[in-house]
């Protein structure tokens, strides 16, 4: 079980408070499926592909390289769900140098900051 450790702090009657909850991965989303998964699973490739196309439909929301493409939509959709990120915010994050995908490095340093390859921060 993955947890991660949040906190607040807010004052109260001239002290400060301090409220620690525990949020647990399988608090915020318990049927999650890999992507590898996803695609041998006739139920979830339909939700995927209905989501690809849905966001190759988007006018302002994907940039110019992927609109109108749900194969290409389909591709970053897996790969934030590898990632455990939002497809729309990969997707900005994207771009074509001679005809192959690539990933801007502020996305790449959110990937591995997210993932449990580090410890800490990049400085």
């Amino acid at each position: 079980m993955c947890a991660a450790l949040k906190r607040c702090a807010y004052r109260h009657k001239g002290k400060i408070m301090e409220n620690t909850n525990i949020v647990t991965t399988e608090q915020q989303a318990p049927n999650t499926i890999s992507a590898s998964n996803a695609i041998f699973n006739v139920q979830a490739l339909g939700q995927l592909t209905a989501f690809a196309n849905l966001m190759a439909d988007s006018q302002v929301t994907v940039p110019a390289h992927l609109a109108g493409k749900p194969a290409d939509c389909m591709a970053i959709v897996m790969q934030a769900m590898q990632w455990g990120m939002n497809p729309y915010a990969v997707a900005q994050k994207t771009h074509l140098v001679n005809g192959v995908l690539g990933y801007e490095a502020q996305l790449v340093n959110a990937v591995i900051a997210s993932s449990s390859a580090i410890h800490g921060r990049f400085h």
